[in-house]
């Protein structure tokens, strides 16, 4: 069974923050890089950031899993943690302030043709340089939602190719629920 939403999103931030103090530790100090099997760049910051959120998470929800971009997967699929300890890692690398820990949650269920999901769409998150929240983001969430559902309501063997998404922008949002 799933958290509510409100603790997910509670233990996500706590992860999320303290992986940042752990990759900003080494952002202001001194790194090894080094090259994973693919022969993308590796930090020990980001490794060290991965644990850390799979060590908070993992207390906080016992029964759920984790993907991660340097560990892989481990525990229990049907809930899991998607985690980028350090998105830009090549930035990263080079002192480039464009990089962040991302941590999303896959759910559990998705009930046959809906999909639900919310974006706490505040500044400190989301905010974009102008202040307001970055419409890619309320695009990618608008398009998870609705390709779940759409593929809620597929038969076995059957598959769907296009979906036409549409957002009206109506004013800028800089905190709400969305």
């Amino acid at each position: 069974m799933t958290a509510p939403a409100d603790r997910l999103l509670a233990v996500a931030v706590e992860a999320a923050r303290a992986a940042g103090d752990v990759a900003l530790k080494y952002y202001r100090g001194g790194f090894e890089v080094t090259l994973k099997p693919d022969a993308t760049p590796v930090t020990q910051a980001d490794r060290e950031a991965e644990q850390l959120i799979r060590g908070i998470l993992g207390r906080a929800f016992p029964d759920h899993g984790f993907l991660g971009e340097e560990f892989g997967a481990a525990g229990p699929q049907e809930a899991r943690w998607i985690i980028d300890p350090i998105d830009g890692t090549q930035n990263f690398i080079r002192r480039i302030p464009f990089w962040a820990v991302l941590i999303g949650f896959e759910p559990v269920s998705v009930e046959r043709g809906a999909a639900v999901f919310r974006l706490e769409a505040r500044r400190e998150r989301h905010a974009n340089p102008m202040g307001t929240l970055h419409g890619g983001i309320l695009c990618d969430v608008a398009d998870a939602a609705m390709g779940m559902a759409c593929a809620s309501l597929l038969d076995e063997g059957e598959s769907f190719t296009t979906l036409e998404l549409r957002i009206n922008f109506l004013r800028p949002v800089l905190d709400a629920s969305l």
